[in-house]
């Protein structure tokens, strides 16, 4: 095989294998990097869930401190007076409802005894001893508690605190609870999220024996679960199946609706009682990670390309105008020599390499070693 051609071949296979490496070796770090930027947007989608529904927990304390707070309130409930102790709260509570969506407040007595729902005064006297643990334990421990419960009415958010008489001493136990849509609501606003609250259906159907609406209708079943609130359902219908929901953990996955790659991420959510009574999966629009990935490819493609052109190039002129020409014209020289002939002018010294220049310089030498034999044996 010629030098011509085996080295130029040579050569082009080992920089297309070494460009290939390196562009693959720069794909994995750059897919990898992706990867983790998507896995910190996850774990930050997860935080500001957890944050706003602890913040919502919060909010609820809070509105259940001012009102029991409020003069009348305290003396009122004390001497179950269930008209008085409603006109001390009514108006506070549809301010409370009305500017931070507080949906629910009820009065109970001990152990869970529902005294009065000021959000709903014609029905009271029923016991919740069976479904709301959180008021048995404040009543007990006249402490205060909060978390996510299923009522007979639908899930809430909940503040729950002890209710003491002027003399200090416990006459029962107050709430104030938020509805869950709202705050799915507002997180869609505040961070453009799409959002979807699956209650585990058993125990909503034993437990929400009142709840209105249709989230218990066919079209909200996935699995086991129910899709009980959700800011887009067709959205979330696509991104939740029957397959993706049942989870103990939490989880998450990339999934593609309409050209449009979403991140979706599911979380456990668990009641005042610790057990897991539903998931929340919450969506981000994720094009802009998997757009920056799909350039990057391109853009790795296109770099090896142009450097592979390039390399090749480089390796072709050095070949070719360097070792092959001058060996070609130093060939034909020494064949000339070799027959007796004069042959071509060596090629000129400064343009050839040290190496090269050398083999020029002994040509010379035998060229001029001729001419003195054929002097002699004149």
């Amino acid at each position: 095989m010629k030098f011509r051609t085996s080295a130029p071949i040579v050569m082009t296979c080992s920089v297309v294998a070494v460009i290939t490496m390196v562009s693959f070796v720069s794909y994995l770090i750059s897919h990898r990097m992706t990867a983790e930027f998507e896995d910190e947007q996850f774990k930050l989608m997860g935080q500001i869930m957890q944050s706003k529904l602890h913040g919502a927990e919060g909010k609820a304390i809070a509105a259940a401190e001012m009102m029991v707070a409020m003069p009348e309130v305290g003396g009122a409930f004390a001497a179950r007076d269930r008209a008085r102790l409603l006109a001390a709260t009514r108006d506070a509570y549809r301010v409370q409802h009305e500017k931070y969506g507080i949906s629910q407040a009820q009065f109970h007595l001990a152990p869970a005894e529902s005294f009065l729902r000021v959000h709903n005064p014609e029905k009271f006297g029923d016991d919740l001893s069976a479904t709301r643990q959180m008021v048995v334990e404040v009543n007990r421990s006249n402490g205060i508690r909060k978390g996510i419960e299923i009522t007979s009415s639908g899930i809430g958010i909940f503040g729950t605190m002890p209710v003491k008489d002027d003399a200090g001493k416990p006459v029962g136990s107050f709430e104030v609870g938020l509805e869950v849509e709202p705050l799915l609501n507002e997180l869609k606003k505040a961070y453009g999220f799409e959002l979807g609250f699956f209650v585990d259906e058993k125990t909503l159907r034993e437990t929400a024996t009142a709840l209105k609406g249709n989230a218990l209708s066919d079209s909200n079943r996935v699995g086991s679960f129910v899709r009980f609130s959700s800011t887009h359902p067709d959205l979330l219908k696509a991104l939740v199946t029957d397959a993706d929901v049942n989870v103990i953990e939490a989880a998450h996955y990339l999934r593609e609706v309409n050209g449009v790659p979403h991140g979706v991420l599911l979380q456990p959510v668990y009641s005042y009682a610790k057990q897991q009574i539903g998931v929340m999966a919450i969506a981000a629009d994720f094009t802009k990670t998997r757009s920056a990935d799909g350039q990057a490819v391109v853009w790795q493609i296109l770099l090896a390309l142009v450097s592979g052109v390039l390399q090749i190039g480089v390796i072709m002129v050095m070949v070719r105008g360097k070792i092959e020409r001058p060996l070609e014209v130093l060939n034909e020289r020494v064949a000339a020599l070799a027959d007796g002939a004069e042959g071509r002018d060596p090629p000129d010294s400064e343009t050839l390499s040290d190496e090269m220049r050398t083999l020029a310089e002994n040509c010379e030498r035998l060229a001029a070693r001729a001419e003195a034999g054929k002097g002699g044996a004149s």
